[in-house]
Order: structure tokens, then sequence, then C-alpha cells
């Protein structure tokens, strides 16, 4: 009797084919290639959209940091080390960091410093040219009553005490409205703090360089050139918004306040024309 040769003359399961998979069949391939590796390194700061914020762009910090006030005395003994940090380190991440420190109370203690230094420079400044105010409608630098000097001296240094805050909120006020026009989701608060983080030190630094005749002015332009640039990094930080878009913000009241400061120059030279005679 002839044996089958697919049986196994040893009894048991048939011998497998060689080619055969012992293990089952194998997963299908993917026909279409391995897919993209997802990104390793996550999402950039300045590049993502934090939660709570749309689909708008989070530029310059992200997430935003949450708002935590600190105390008066310890928001004090803090400001130094912030003015530094704004001044040698400026970029929107910078200020993002330090505007959840805002408090309405470090803003009045920054402005209040503000305004006595600019008042005790300015009284300074009529002590070193008192000439200032000796020469009102003459020619010539003639003296005039001492007392009457002192008295217009004093009043000009105490004005500057309440002119301060006022053009203050004035510019700040300005520069919010026009920030929420091109979309700004910041506040006012943060807005006014982080403008004192530039205004204050780079104020008593202009302030007393101004004392210096010539270059003391050249240092003062200067300064402000640099203030403007980090008011650019500020507002980006505090009203997430892009460079473009923040530059607008800052540059737009300076070329209207330059527009007017030209027109000004016209018009007085065409009343000193005018009344020249022909």
């Amino acid at each position: 009797m002839s044996q089958d040769p697919t049986q196994n003359p040893y009894g048991g399961q048939p011998p497998q084919d060689p080619n055969q998979n012992p293990y089952g069949a194998p997963p299908p391939q993917n026909p279409y290639g391995a897919p993209p590796p997802q990104n390793p390194y996550g999402v950039p700061p300045g590049y993502g959209v934090p939660p709570g914020y749309g689909t708008a762009p989070a530029y310059g910090y992200n997430p935003p940091p949450p708002s935590t006030p600190l105390p008066l005395g310890e928001a004090l003994k803090q400001l130094p080390g912030q003015y530094v940090r704004v001044l040698t380190k400026p970029s929107p991440t910078t200020f993002a960091m330090e505007m959840g420190k805002a408090g309405w109370d470090i803003v009045w203690v920054q402005l209040l410093i503000s305004a006595v230094l600019a008042a005790i420079v300015g009284y300074l400044g009529s002590l070193i040219n008192p000439f200032r105010f000796s020469s009102l409608g003459t020619t010539s630098p003639a003296p005039i009553d001492p007392a009457t000097l002192q008295g217009i001296t004093v009043g000009s240094s105490l004005g500057s005490i309440i002119l301060v805050p006022i053009f203050f909120f004035i510019g700040a006020g300005i520069l919010y409205l026009i920030a929420k026009a091109f979309g700004g989701t910041g506040t006012f608060l943060a807005q006014c703090y982080t403008f004192l983080l530039i205004s204050v030190p780079l104020g008593i630094v202009s302030d007393l360089v101004t004392l210096i005749p010539i270059l003391g002015l050249l240092v003062a332009f200067a300064l402000g050139i640099y203030g403007i640039v980090l008011q650019v990094f500020a507002v980006m930080a505090v009203h997430r918004l892009s460079g473009g878009k923040a530059t607008a913000v800052v540059l737009i009241p300076v070329g209207l306040a330059f527009l007017l400061l030209i027109c000004g120059f016209v018009f007085l030279f065409a009343l000193i024309a005018a009344s020249l005679p022909h």
C-alpha cells in the first residue's frame, strides 16, 4: 500500500511549507510609505495659539504668564532688577514675563518718582542756567527780580509733578486705542506698567544728561529712539500683536506729532515773515 507523500509518516501534523510564515499572516504594509514624523520640538514660543486666544497668533510669548500683582513693598524691591532686564534684554518675551506683576499701586508710585525727579532736574537746570527766564520778551539777558525768578523756577518745577502723570496717561491712552483698533487684546494696566518700565529709567538718565550742553541733547535723542524700540516690544507682548502692527501703533502718534510740529514751525515762520516790513 503506497503512502500519501503529504502525510507525516511519524504521525502528528504535516510539515509546513518552508515559505509559509509559521507565526501567521504578517501585518499589511503601508502602501503609501511611512507617515511623516510628528514635530519632536513642540510649538516654538511666539507662534502657537494658547488657550483663550482663539485663532489669533500669540506673538512674543506663549502662553502668557498669569497676572500675579506683587505687594507694594516687594514690587519696589524688584523694580531695579526689572529695569535692568528690560533695558539689557530687549524682547517681547522680556516684557511678557514682567507684565503679570502689574498693579495700579506700583504704577502710581513710578509716576510719582518720575514726576519728582523731573521737578528736581528742572530746578537744577534753572540754577545752572538762570538766564532761561531772564530774557522774557527782550533782546538781551537782562536780569529780573530774584524773587520773581525764584517763583517762576519753583512754580515750573512743581507744575511738572502734575503734568508728568497727565501727559503720560494721555499718551498711553492714545496708544491703547490704536492698539485696540489693530486687534490688540491687552489691558490698559499692563500697557501702562510696561511703558513705565521703559520711561522711568530712560527718563531719569535723559533728564540728567540734558544738564550737559550739546552732548546731553544727543544722548537724550539716542535714548528716545531706543525707548521707541522698547515700546514696540512692549506692545507686542501686551497686545499680542505682530512686529509690524506694534510698530505702526507706536509710530503713528510719533508721526502725527512730528507733522504738527512742522506745521507749527511753518505757521510761526509765516507770522514772522508777515510782520517784517516790506
